[in-house]
């Protein structure tokens, strides 16, 4: 493969995408998006806790970062692989994915989407699609997906009060992103032999693409891929009750990179095996519900971690605060501060009551992987800048609607 010619024109089609006046409107309103999402739980937090854990600003410009950075990733695939934007009929997708989010907020995603279209394609032919394209575009976005979420998911998490269905209040940490993926696909055209004179163009080697198009170019005529400018949107969307989150974000991300990676295999070989379709078609949705399977499952097999221990339980560090600046993180276990004992969150504020000038505090950290450790603090607490896990007397705790939109706005109804 010419692979210098071909950096030379991705490396020319990058800026010309971010300098496109229509593609950053587009860039600006998926921005808006998620700087909404993260100002309504910045308010959540002030509402629950006194104070916001999130900075909103700054989860937006982490998450564009990354975003950009999952759109180049998935660029590079899009272009290794071969795949034609233009026969994965993405006009078909949207709809129908909004439509299920009425349906279950999980199923805003291709995977479902995807696959009943590709499964509508086989049995009755509609709608005119590429099995082999639509099942390997679902499975590209989920490998960024894995990828993003093992980058990023498991930062800055967010502190939640939950009650089991045990009638348990315990604590949790609430995983939540939205990343624009700005990104560079392919879209097939066919033109006439000689109109590609002087065009600025890279001859691929014959074994590319590895998903051949359906479309048949006319006599005269050869193929020609475009690069051309998409925006997406991923989010994740998870709670820690058992789990640490970067070990639980760890967890999600190798699900979701098995899932996605046999996935594009099958999608693959479908390309030259027609039976394939119908397992790549099935695959999509079926997967995916394995996934989340496989996730809730292993949550529901350890105990709840964030729960009343003896001592005060950290559940969530604000940013910038003093605990953060001494290196306190979720589920360190304050012990003692200057010597006094600490058996409950009411001990620490006793302790630091009125204030506490540079305080040693003894804190058990195993469950956090730090350690046994004295920290000290240079200045005057409070505030401490923390959330501890709630006790016996906690009442007030979020509650998981699993009622789907349609199922709510009927019982509103009622």
């Amino acid at each position: 493969m010419p692979i210098w010619e071909l950096l030379r024109l991705v490396g020319r089609a990058i800026p010309q995408m971010f300098l496109s006046v229509d593609f950053l409107i587009i860039i600006g309103l998926v921005v808006v998006l998620s700087h909404s999402q993260y100002r309504r739980r910045a308010i959540l937090e002030k509402r629950l806790f006194g104070t916001s854990f999130t900075d909103p600003l700054s989860e937006t410009l982490n998450a564009l970062l990354y975003g950009i950075m999952g759109g180049l990733f998935a660029s590079a695939v899009f272009i290794g692989v071969g795949i034609p934007l233009s026969e994965t009929g993405l006009w078909y997708v949207w709809p129908l994915a909004l439509l299920l989010m009425l349906v279950h907020p999980r199923y805003l995603c291709f995977s479902y989407a995807g696959g009943i279209l590709a499964l509508s394609h086989l049995v009755a032919g509609w709608p005119a699609l590429n099995v082999s394209a639509i099942i390997a575009l679902v499975a590209v976005l989920h490998m960024v997906e894995a990828v993003l979420i093992r980058w990023h998911g498991h930062l800055n998490p967010s502190p939640v009060y939950l009650r089991t269905q045990e009638g348990e209040v315990v604590g949790g940490l609430s995983l939540q992103k939205l990343w624009p993926l700005p990104m560079l696909t392919l879209v097939l055209v066919t033109a006439a032999t000689g109109d590609l004179a002087g065009a600025d163009t890279v001859a691929m080697p014959d074994w590319w693409p590895l998903i051949r198009p359906h479309t048949v170019p006319g006599e005269g005529e050869q193929f020609i891929y475009l690069l051309f400018p998409m925006m997406a949107a991923l989010g994740y969307s998870d709670i820690c009750l058992s789990r640490l989150p970067m070990e639980k974000a760890s967890l999600s991300s190798r699900y979701l990179a098995v899932y996605s990676l046999l996935l594009l295999g099958t999608a693959l070989g479908s390309a030259s095996v027609p039976a394939l379709r119908w397992l790549a078609a099935l695959g999509a949705p079926l997967g995916h519900e394995l996934v989340i399977y496989l996730g809730q499952k292993s949550e529901r097999a350890i105990p709840p971690l964030f729960r009343s221990h003896h001592g005060a339980m950290i559940l969530g560090v604000k940013p910038g605060s003093p605990a953060e600046v001494m290196g306190l993180v979720p589920g360190d276990i304050i012990l003692a501060i200057n010597g006094y004992p600490v058996f409950s969150p009411e001990d620490v504020w006793q302790a630091m009551a009125p204030w506490v000038i540079d305080p040693a505090i003894s804190v058990h950290g195993k469950l956090s992987g730090k350690g046994d450790r004295i920290l000290t603090y240079k200045g005057k607490l409070p505030p401490l800048g923390v959330v501890f896990v709630p006790d016996s007397r906690v009442q007030s705790a979020l509650a998981v609607d699993p009622r789907s939109p349609i199922g709510r706005w009927l019982e509103r109804r009622k």
